[in-house]
Parts: structure tokens; sequence; C-alpha cells
């Protein structure tokens, strides 16, 4: 009985490996998804995508031009420069016009500032819950229109490549923010760092968002650093120095460089929201034990059922309400007051008292930070 048993074992197995390798689009939906998507990956070029021809084409697509990531988990961006000249910004303009995408291209002007706005998951935060906060502040006219992505496809110059087609040769164009931009009737537009940015990705929506918005303002988030792994088997202490020497570095290079070669070419134009100097605040507060409401700063994907900072080592916890910190950041930038001079609003889900550390917590960020351009030296809530 147990030789049978463990020859139908082996035989299943075997049959499971061999249903495996044989996946393709004619057997698998995702692969016949892959295929739509991606027709290049057919290598033979017979109608059918394999399993094989598949890693061939992902293992392709890894290089100096990829969105994949590497071996070592870190996040390559695409580096490709697209200068349109004035037919292509046209036709793409035009196209824009006529698809349905993201709502109207221009409002008037209200109370609220209109903001066209890109990022990835790490800006979402602060992109959603600006929309609530504004609106709690009595800002009706406070309008977003987004081209956002995942990870390095919702970098600058990952949505700039995507509104022409430029992003690869099986994604379809989609210009979202060009046709909004050129009616000329928006206020501020935001991104989100991305690992090796270059000023040069920023310039490019800058110099067109000037031509037709001359008055408009720009703003960047930065990042924080990644609570990894590693730490669950570090003294407090010891995580804390590696956060805040990760944090100082992502100052040096992403704040002080892209803000200095920006500032020089757009003086008084561009500015860095301190995201990441907020969440090194709370972060701070909770090692110092005056977060009680905080079990921890990294809640591992939910496995230990506790609040904390982040979800994953990097995402802003969704259970802990973290996110709302980010929000406020966004608002005392773009509106260059302090959350706490909004009065009767209380987020839901979030202690009283959390809330109001936050609120405090995202102006001193921006007041403290010299990438913001924004100064409060009465303490009145109001930039100076």
């Amino acid at each position: 009985m147990r030789t049978k048993f463990i020859f139908v074992f082996c035989l299943c197995s075997f049959m499971g490996l061999a249903l495996a390798q044989q996946r393709t689009s004619e057997t698998d939906p995702r692969f016949k998804r892959f295929l739509t998507q991606y027709p290049k990956a057919d290598k033979n070029k017979d109608g059918i995508l394999t399993a094989a021809e598949w890693r061939a084409y992902q293992a392709e697509t890894i290089g100096p031009n990829s969105t994949q990531p590497n071996r070592t988990g870190a996040r390559i961006q695409k580096t490709l420069i697209h200068k349109p000249d004035k037919a292509e910004f046209a036709k793409f303009i035009e196209m824009g016009k006529n698809s349905a995408q993201r709502g109207p291209l221009s409002f008037e002007k209200g109370n609220g500032l209109r903001i066209v706005m890109t990022g990835h998951s790490w800006v979402a935060p602060g992109r959603n819950k600006l929309l609530e906060i504004a609106g709690a502040a009595g800002y009706a006219g406070h309008r977003q229109r987004v081209h956002g992505g995942g990870g390095s496809t919702g970098a600058a110059n990952a949505i700039w490549l995507k509104e022409f087609g430029k992003w690869n040769e099986d994604t379809p164009p989609a210009p979202i923010l060009l046709p909004a931009i050129a009616t000329g009737e928006w206020d501020v537009m935001t991104w989100g760092c991305y690992y090796d940015d270059l000023p040069e990705y920023y310039t490019q929506w800058i110099d067109f968002c000037l031509e037709n918005n001359p008055e408009m303002r720009f703003y960047i988030q930065d990042g924080w650093p990644r609570h990894l792994p590693s730490y669950k088997e570090k003294h407090p202490d010891e995580v804390m120095a590696s956060l805040e020497a990760d944090h100082k570095n992502l100052q040096k290079t992403i704040g002080k460089l892209l803000y200095t070669s920006l500032e020089e070419k757009y003086p008084g134009k561009v500015h860095m929201i301190p995201a990441g100097e907020a969440v090194m605040k709370m972060i701070r507060l909770y090692h110092e034990g005056k977060l009680p409401e905080f079990d921890c700063i990294d809640e591992d994907r939910g496995r230990a059922g506790k609040r904390g900072i982040y979800r994953d080592g990097g995402h802003l916890s969704r259970t802990s309400g973290i996110e709302q910190l980010a929000g406020y950041v966004y608002f005392g930038m773009l509106y260059r007051k302090s959350p706490e001079t909004i009065a009767d609003y209380a987020p839901e889900g979030i202690p009283e008292r959390v809330d109001r550390i936050m609120r405090r917590v995202a102006w001193e960020a921006i007041v403290e930070s010299p990438y913001a351009g924004i100064a409060d030296e009465n303490q009145d809530g109001l930039a100076d």
C-alpha cells in the first residue's frame, strides 16, 4: 500500500509539473492576456504564447531600460528621455480630448486648487486623503486629475512616456494629463520621487506646464526609509539608528540634489513635500513610547494583527490611520497652512489624540524642511 501511494504521489507530481510546463495562451487565461498585451513575447510567431516564451520575454526586459525588479530587489527606471515636437504634442493633446478618461479636462477657478497629479503607491495616501481634507477645510473648488502607476510605472518619467505611448511598444498612448494641462486651467502639479530620478524627468513636465499655465507651482513628494525584515532580529535602538541613517541619505540624494537643481532653473517654483520627515517623526514618537495607540513600526503585512506605521515595511498602514498623515502634509504644503487650523473635522477611525499629533507633526515637518519653502515664524499656522 505504501509503495502504491508513493507511485501515485510521484505520478501526480510529474503530471502537475508537465501541465505547468505546457501552460499556454490556449490553456491559461493569464497567458492569453499576456499575449494580447505583449505580442512580441510570442517568439516563434505561431499565435500561441508558451510559458517558456513568457519567461524568455521577461528575462529580456530585465536590463538598463526595464521596470522589472533586478535580482537584488532594487527597482530600475526606464531612462529614455522623450522630446516631442509641436506636432506630436498637438497629436496627443487632441487624442486626449477625444477620450473620456479621468473626468473634465479643466475647471473654472474656484476657492480651491486645481491639481494634476502623478505618482506611485507611496504617493497614493497623500493624494487620496487630500481630497477629503481639502473639503473639510472648506475648499469646495479643490480638484484633482490623476495619472498614476505602481512602482516605477508611477515615476515622473514613466508617466511622461506613457502619455506619448513610449513606455513600451505594447502599451498604447494614455494622454490623460497632457490635454488637461494644455487648457491652461490648472494651478499645481505633483509627483512622487523615485530611485535614480534625474532633473530632466521633471523639467520636461514643468516646461510644458509653464508654457500653458505660467503661474503653476510644482511639488515633489520625497520618500521614507524602509523597515527591513532583518530589523526583526535587532535591538530597537539599532533599528532606529539604521532608519535615521537611511532617512538622512534619502534627504541628501532625493531632497537636496533634486531640489537644488530644479530651484536653480525655476526659482521659487518647485518644492519638496516632506512626507518622509513626517513619517520619521511618528516613528521617533513611537520609539520614545509616546504613541501608545501604535503596537509596532511595521505590521508585517498584518500577520501579527498590529497597528503600526508601515503595513509591509514600506507602504503606510491602512489599519492605524497613518495614511492621514500624508494627506495632512500635502494639505499644509499646497494650501500653505497648518492642518491644525481645520475645525470640526474628525477623520473616521482615528483616535482624536493621534489625529492631533499627526496634524502637528505634518506642519512641523513642513516648516522645518529646507526644501519646502514655507516658514511660520509667528506660529499662527499660516505660511509667512
